[in-house]
Protein backbone atom coordinates (compact mmCIF):
# COMPACT_ATOMS: atom_id res chain seq x y z
CA UNK A 1 0.00 0.00 0.00
CA UNK A 2 2.81 2.38 0.87
CA UNK A 3 4.55 1.58 -2.39
CA UNK A 4 1.35 2.36 -4.33
CA UNK A 5 0.94 5.68 -2.51
CA UNK A 6 4.57 6.51 -3.21
CA UNK A 7 4.12 5.70 -6.91
CA UNK A 8 0.96 7.84 -7.13
CA UNK A 9 2.73 10.68 -5.35
CA UNK A 10 5.69 10.52 -7.71
CA UNK A 11 3.39 10.52 -10.75
CA UNK A 12 1.51 13.54 -9.42
CA UNK A 13 4.74 15.39 -8.72
CA UNK A 14 6.05 14.58 -12.20
CA UNK A 15 2.77 15.80 -13.75
CA UNK A 16 2.86 19.03 -11.76
CA UNK A 17 6.50 19.66 -12.69
CA UNK A 18 5.75 18.97 -16.37
CA UNK A 19 2.72 21.26 -16.53
CA UNK A 20 4.51 23.94 -14.53
CA UNK A 21 7.58 23.65 -16.73
CA UNK A 22 5.54 23.95 -19.91
CA UNK A 23 3.71 27.02 -18.60
CA UNK A 24 7.00 28.63 -17.59
CA UNK A 25 8.46 27.85 -21.01
CA UNK A 26 5.39 29.39 -22.64
CA UNK A 27 5.72 32.58 -20.58
CA UNK A 28 9.46 32.94 -21.22
CA UNK A 29 9.30 32.27 -24.96
CA UNK A 30 5.94 33.98 -25.72
CA UNK A 31 5.91 35.74 -29.08
CA UNK A 32 4.94 39.36 -28.43
CA UNK A 33 5.02 41.36 -31.67
CA UNK A 34 4.76 45.15 -31.80
CA UNK A 35 1.47 46.75 -32.86
CA UNK A 36 3.14 47.70 -36.15
CA UNK A 37 6.30 46.31 -37.68
CA UNK A 38 7.95 47.12 -40.99
CA UNK A 39 8.66 44.12 -43.22
CA UNK A 40 11.15 43.64 -46.00
CA UNK A 41 9.96 42.60 -49.44
CA UNK A 42 12.64 40.21 -50.58
CA UNK A 43 13.01 39.46 -54.27
CA UNK A 44 15.00 37.29 -56.63
CA UNK A 45 14.54 39.99 -59.27
CA UNK A 46 17.80 41.75 -58.52
CA UNK A 47 17.73 44.11 -61.52
CA UNK A 48 14.87 46.15 -60.05
CA UNK A 49 16.43 48.66 -57.63
CA UNK A 50 13.63 51.20 -57.26
CA UNK A 51 9.95 51.24 -56.46
CA UNK A 52 7.73 50.89 -59.49
CA UNK A 53 4.85 53.15 -60.50
CA UNK A 54 1.89 50.97 -61.45
CA UNK A 55 0.71 52.13 -64.86
CA UNK A 56 -2.05 49.57 -65.32
CA UNK A 57 -5.58 49.92 -64.01
CA UNK A 58 -6.44 46.22 -64.14
CA UNK A 59 -4.93 43.64 -61.77
CA UNK A 60 -5.30 39.98 -60.84
CA UNK A 61 -5.26 38.35 -57.42
CA UNK A 62 -5.16 34.86 -55.94
CA UNK A 63 -5.85 33.88 -52.32
CA UNK A 64 -5.28 30.47 -50.78
CA UNK A 65 -4.99 29.06 -47.28
CA UNK A 66 -2.65 26.15 -47.96
CA UNK A 67 -3.18 24.46 -44.57
CA UNK A 68 0.62 24.37 -44.05
CA UNK A 69 0.77 21.55 -46.59
CA UNK A 70 -0.62 19.03 -44.10
CA UNK A 71 -4.41 19.18 -44.42
CA UNK A 72 -5.09 17.46 -47.72
CA UNK A 73 -8.13 15.31 -48.43
CA UNK A 74 -6.64 12.20 -46.77
CA UNK A 75 -6.62 13.54 -43.21
CA UNK A 76 -8.91 14.75 -40.46
CA UNK A 77 -7.71 17.19 -37.78
CA UNK A 78 -7.87 16.86 -34.00
CA UNK A 79 -8.74 20.53 -33.40
CA UNK A 80 -11.90 20.10 -35.49
CA UNK A 81 -12.98 16.86 -33.84
CA UNK A 82 -10.80 14.43 -35.79
CA UNK A 83 -7.82 12.41 -34.63
CA UNK A 84 -4.82 13.48 -36.72
CA UNK A 85 -2.31 15.81 -35.07
CA UNK A 86 0.63 15.50 -37.45
CA UNK A 87 0.05 14.30 -41.00
CA UNK A 88 2.42 11.65 -42.39
CA UNK A 89 5.44 13.12 -44.15
CA UNK A 90 4.46 11.57 -47.47
CA UNK A 91 1.13 13.42 -47.30
CA UNK A 92 2.87 16.73 -46.65
CA UNK A 93 5.24 16.12 -49.55
CA UNK A 94 2.34 15.20 -51.84
CA UNK A 95 0.35 18.26 -50.81
CA UNK A 96 3.25 20.67 -51.27
CA UNK A 97 3.99 19.24 -54.69
CA UNK A 98 0.36 19.83 -55.68
CA UNK A 99 0.33 23.34 -54.22
CA UNK A 100 3.52 24.29 -56.07
CA UNK A 101 2.20 22.81 -59.30
CA UNK A 102 -0.94 24.95 -59.09
CA UNK A 103 1.02 28.07 -58.18
CA UNK A 104 3.45 27.43 -61.07
CA UNK A 105 0.45 27.49 -63.40
CA UNK A 106 -0.51 30.92 -62.06
CA UNK A 107 2.73 32.89 -62.02
CA UNK A 108 1.08 35.50 -64.23
CA UNK A 109 -1.11 36.61 -61.29
CA UNK A 110 -0.14 40.07 -60.00
CA UNK A 111 -0.83 39.52 -56.30
CA UNK A 112 -0.77 36.13 -54.56
CA UNK A 113 -1.91 36.09 -50.92
CA UNK A 114 -1.27 32.86 -49.01
CA UNK A 115 -2.20 31.84 -45.46
CA UNK A 116 -0.89 29.12 -43.11
CA UNK A 117 2.57 29.02 -44.63
CA UNK A 118 5.10 27.22 -42.41
CA UNK A 119 8.78 28.08 -42.26
CA UNK A 120 10.16 25.83 -39.54
CA UNK A 121 7.48 23.73 -37.87
CA UNK A 122 7.37 20.17 -36.59
CA UNK A 123 3.90 19.68 -38.11
CA UNK A 124 5.29 20.22 -41.62
CA UNK A 125 8.66 18.54 -41.04
CA UNK A 126 10.55 21.85 -40.80
CA UNK A 127 10.17 22.57 -44.51
CA UNK A 128 10.58 26.25 -45.39
CA UNK A 129 7.42 26.50 -47.45
CA UNK A 130 7.77 30.25 -47.98
CA UNK A 131 11.16 29.70 -49.60
CA UNK A 132 9.71 26.98 -51.80
CA UNK A 133 7.01 29.33 -53.06
CA UNK A 134 9.58 32.06 -53.68
CA UNK A 135 11.32 29.66 -56.04
CA UNK A 136 8.05 29.12 -57.92
CA UNK A 137 7.51 32.88 -58.28
CA UNK A 138 11.09 33.68 -59.23
CA UNK A 139 10.38 37.26 -60.34
CA UNK A 140 7.85 38.20 -57.65
CA UNK A 141 8.59 40.09 -54.46
CA UNK A 142 7.99 37.93 -51.40
CA UNK A 143 6.91 39.27 -48.01
CA UNK A 144 6.25 37.14 -44.95
CA UNK A 145 4.47 38.08 -41.71
CA UNK A 146 4.61 35.75 -38.71
CA UNK A 147 1.27 34.99 -37.06
CA UNK A 148 2.12 31.79 -35.17
CA UNK A 149 5.42 31.38 -33.33
CA UNK A 150 5.67 28.87 -30.50
CA UNK A 151 8.91 27.24 -29.38
CA UNK A 152 7.10 24.16 -28.11
CA UNK A 153 3.36 23.44 -28.10
CA UNK A 154 2.79 20.69 -25.50
CA UNK A 155 -0.72 19.94 -26.69
CA UNK A 156 -2.11 17.33 -27.18
CA UNK A 157 -0.38 15.63 -24.28
CA UNK A 158 0.34 12.26 -25.93
CA UNK A 159 1.36 13.74 -29.29
CA UNK A 160 2.56 17.35 -28.84
CA UNK A 161 2.60 19.61 -31.89
CA UNK A 162 5.98 20.96 -30.84
CA UNK A 163 7.63 23.87 -32.59
CA UNK A 164 5.51 26.10 -34.84
CA UNK A 165 6.77 28.95 -37.00
CA UNK A 166 4.11 30.01 -39.47
CA UNK A 167 2.49 33.02 -41.09
CA UNK A 168 1.00 34.68 -44.13
CA UNK A 169 2.92 35.32 -47.33
CA UNK A 170 2.32 37.81 -50.13
CA UNK A 171 3.99 37.35 -53.50
CA UNK A 172 3.64 40.41 -55.74
CA UNK A 173 4.68 41.16 -59.28
CA UNK A 174 5.33 44.76 -58.24
CA UNK A 175 7.67 46.09 -55.58
CA UNK A 176 5.77 47.59 -52.63
CA UNK A 177 6.77 51.02 -51.38
CA UNK A 178 5.94 49.79 -47.89
CA UNK A 179 5.10 46.50 -46.19
CA UNK A 180 3.83 46.32 -42.61
CA UNK A 181 2.70 43.74 -40.12
CA UNK A 182 -0.30 45.12 -38.22
CA UNK A 183 -1.12 43.13 -35.08
CA UNK A 184 -4.75 42.11 -34.59
CA UNK A 185 -6.47 41.70 -31.20
CA UNK A 186 -6.19 38.13 -29.93
CA UNK A 187 -7.56 35.76 -27.35
CA UNK A 188 -6.81 36.57 -23.71
CA UNK A 189 -7.68 33.39 -21.80
CA UNK A 190 -4.81 31.80 -19.89
CA UNK A 191 -2.97 29.55 -20.55
CA UNK A 192 -4.17 29.14 -24.16
CA UNK A 193 -2.84 32.55 -25.13
CA UNK A 194 0.71 31.36 -24.37
CA UNK A 195 0.57 28.82 -27.21
CA UNK A 196 -1.88 30.42 -29.64
CA UNK A 197 -1.69 32.43 -32.83
CA UNK A 198 -0.87 36.14 -32.88
CA UNK A 199 -2.96 37.05 -35.91
CA UNK A 200 -2.13 40.02 -38.10
CA UNK A 201 -2.67 41.95 -41.31
CA UNK A 202 0.06 42.09 -43.93
CA UNK A 203 -0.46 45.55 -45.43
CA UNK A 204 1.36 46.59 -48.59
CA UNK A 205 1.31 49.83 -50.58
CA UNK A 206 1.92 50.24 -54.29
CA UNK A 207 2.24 53.65 -55.95
CA UNK A 208 0.03 54.38 -58.95
CA UNK A 209 0.80 56.83 -61.72
CA UNK A 210 -2.17 58.96 -60.70
CA UNK A 211 -0.48 59.69 -57.38
CA UNK A 212 -2.76 57.43 -55.34
CA UNK A 213 -1.86 54.09 -53.80
CA UNK A 214 -3.15 50.57 -54.16
CA UNK A 215 -3.31 49.10 -50.65
CA UNK A 216 -3.32 45.28 -50.61
CA UNK A 217 -4.05 43.47 -47.35
CA UNK A 218 -3.44 39.77 -46.70
CA UNK A 219 -5.34 38.44 -43.69
CA UNK A 220 -6.42 35.37 -41.72
CA UNK A 221 -9.07 36.30 -39.15
CA UNK A 222 -9.92 34.40 -35.96
CA UNK A 223 -11.68 31.04 -36.11
CA UNK A 224 -11.85 29.36 -32.73
CA UNK A 225 -13.76 31.82 -30.56
CA UNK A 226 -17.33 32.92 -29.84
CA UNK A 227 -17.09 35.72 -32.39
CA UNK A 228 -16.01 38.47 -29.99
CA UNK A 229 -12.32 38.38 -30.94
CA UNK A 230 -13.17 38.40 -34.64
CA UNK A 231 -15.33 41.49 -34.09
CA UNK A 232 -12.40 43.27 -32.44
CA UNK A 233 -10.12 42.26 -35.32
CA UNK A 234 -12.58 43.48 -37.92
CA UNK A 235 -13.13 46.74 -36.03
CA UNK A 236 -9.41 47.49 -36.15
CA UNK A 237 -9.29 46.54 -39.83
CA UNK A 238 -12.29 48.77 -40.56
CA UNK A 239 -10.61 51.79 -39.00
CA UNK A 240 -7.46 51.17 -41.03
CA UNK A 241 -9.11 50.70 -44.43
CA UNK A 242 -11.57 53.57 -44.01
CA UNK A 243 -8.64 55.88 -43.34
CA UNK A 244 -6.93 54.67 -46.53
CA UNK A 245 -10.04 55.12 -48.63
CA UNK A 246 -10.52 58.62 -47.22
CA UNK A 247 -7.12 59.50 -48.71
CA UNK A 248 -8.39 58.44 -52.13
CA UNK A 249 -6.48 55.16 -52.13
CA UNK A 250 -7.71 51.88 -53.57
CA UNK A 251 -8.05 49.14 -50.95
CA UNK A 252 -8.46 45.40 -51.24
CA UNK A 253 -8.50 42.77 -48.47
CA UNK A 254 -8.06 39.12 -49.36
CA UNK A 255 -7.72 35.95 -47.34
CA UNK A 256 -9.37 33.53 -44.95
CA UNK A 257 -12.16 35.31 -43.02
CA UNK A 258 -13.30 32.18 -41.14
CA UNK A 259 -16.88 33.31 -41.65
CA UNK A 260 -19.16 33.19 -44.70
CA UNK A 261 -19.91 36.39 -46.66
CA UNK A 262 -23.21 38.13 -45.79
CA UNK A 263 -25.46 36.96 -48.61
CA UNK A 264 -24.08 33.45 -48.95
CA UNK A 265 -26.41 30.61 -47.93
CA UNK A 266 -24.25 28.51 -45.60
CA UNK A 267 -26.33 25.41 -46.42
CA UNK A 268 -25.57 25.67 -50.17
CA UNK A 269 -23.25 22.65 -50.27
CA UNK A 270 -24.63 20.83 -47.24
CA UNK A 271 -24.97 17.05 -47.72
CA UNK A 272 -25.83 16.16 -44.15
CA UNK A 273 -27.37 18.44 -41.50
CA UNK A 274 -24.78 20.72 -39.88
CA UNK A 275 -25.38 22.59 -36.64
CA UNK A 276 -21.89 23.67 -35.54
CA UNK A 277 -22.00 27.48 -35.09
CA UNK A 278 -18.48 27.93 -36.49
CA UNK A 279 -19.73 27.00 -39.96
CA UNK A 280 -23.16 28.64 -39.87
CA UNK A 281 -22.32 32.30 -39.37
CA UNK A 282 -22.36 35.12 -41.91
CA UNK A 283 -20.28 38.25 -42.03
CA UNK A 284 -21.70 41.71 -41.32
CA UNK A 285 -23.59 43.03 -44.37
CA UNK A 286 -23.15 46.59 -43.06
CA UNK A 287 -19.48 46.21 -42.20
CA UNK A 288 -18.51 49.20 -44.37
CA UNK A 289 -21.41 50.52 -46.48
CA UNK A 290 -20.61 50.88 -50.16
CA UNK A 291 -17.77 48.35 -50.12
CA UNK A 292 -18.04 45.01 -51.93
CA UNK A 293 -17.60 41.41 -50.77
CA UNK A 294 -16.23 39.54 -53.79
CA UNK A 295 -16.66 35.76 -53.80
CA UNK A 296 -17.77 32.85 -55.94
CA UNK A 297 -20.92 31.28 -54.47
CA UNK A 298 -20.68 28.24 -56.77
CA UNK A 299 -17.39 26.78 -55.47
CA UNK A 300 -16.74 25.82 -51.85
CA UNK A 301 -13.48 27.19 -50.43
CA UNK A 302 -13.31 25.29 -47.13
CA UNK A 303 -14.17 21.82 -45.83
CA UNK A 304 -14.88 20.61 -42.33
CA UNK A 305 -11.95 18.59 -40.98
CA UNK A 306 -13.71 16.29 -38.54
CA UNK A 307 -13.22 13.43 -41.00
CA UNK A 308 -11.23 12.81 -44.15
CA UNK A 309 -12.79 14.49 -47.16
CA UNK A 310 -15.82 12.67 -48.53
CA UNK A 311 -17.51 14.53 -51.41
CA UNK A 312 -20.79 12.80 -50.56
CA UNK A 313 -20.83 13.76 -46.87
CA UNK A 314 -18.29 16.41 -45.86
CA UNK A 315 -19.66 19.84 -45.05
CA UNK A 316 -18.16 22.56 -47.23
CA UNK A 317 -18.69 26.30 -47.34
CA UNK A 318 -17.25 29.64 -48.50
CA UNK A 319 -15.03 31.57 -46.08
CA UNK A 320 -12.19 32.73 -48.37
CA UNK A 321 -12.92 35.90 -50.30
CA UNK A 322 -12.14 39.56 -50.96
CA UNK A 323 -13.44 42.91 -49.73
CA UNK A 324 -12.86 45.93 -51.96
CA UNK A 325 -13.36 49.68 -51.72
CA UNK A 326 -16.01 51.49 -53.83
CA UNK A 327 -13.42 52.86 -56.28
CA UNK A 328 -12.61 49.31 -57.44
CA UNK A 329 -14.69 47.40 -59.99
CA UNK A 330 -14.75 43.61 -59.67
CA UNK A 331 -14.59 42.20 -63.20
CA UNK A 332 -14.36 38.52 -62.27
CA UNK A 333 -14.13 36.32 -59.19
CA UNK A 334 -13.68 32.58 -59.52
CA UNK A 335 -13.22 29.77 -57.01
CA UNK A 336 -10.95 26.96 -58.20
CA UNK A 337 -12.21 23.47 -57.41
CA UNK A 338 -9.22 21.23 -56.69
CA UNK A 339 -11.25 18.65 -54.82
CA UNK A 340 -9.53 19.68 -51.57
CA UNK A 341 -6.67 17.48 -52.68
CA UNK A 342 -3.81 19.56 -51.23
CA UNK A 343 -5.48 21.65 -48.53
CA UNK A 344 -8.69 22.02 -46.56
CA UNK A 345 -9.14 25.32 -48.44
CA UNK A 346 -9.39 26.07 -52.14
CA UNK A 347 -7.94 29.05 -54.05
CA UNK A 348 -9.99 31.99 -55.29
CA UNK A 349 -8.93 34.22 -58.18
CA UNK A 350 -10.04 37.81 -58.70
CA UNK A 351 -9.75 40.35 -61.47
CA UNK A 352 -10.35 44.05 -60.78
CA UNK A 353 -10.26 47.42 -62.51
CA UNK A 354 -9.50 50.68 -60.76
CA UNK A 355 -12.21 53.25 -61.45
Amino acid sequence: MKQLLLLVTLVLIAAILYVGGMLLLGVITKYNPEAEEKLEAGSRKQESASNELLADSSFSFLIWNIGYGALGKEVDFFYDGGKTVTSPKEHVQKNLAGIKKFLAENTDVDFVLLQEVDRNSKRSYHIDEAAEFEKVFGSHYSTFAINYKVLYLPFPFLDPMGKINSGIQSLTKYKPVESKRIALPGISDFPRKLFYLERCLLVQRFTLQNGKELVVINTHFEAYDDGSVKKEQMALTKKLVEAEYAKGNYVIIGGDWNIAPPSFNVHTFEKEPEDEPLYLKNNDPDYIPGWTYAYDSTVATNRKNKTVFNPEKTFTTVIDYYFVSPNIEVTEVKGIDLGFDCSDHQPVKLSIRLK
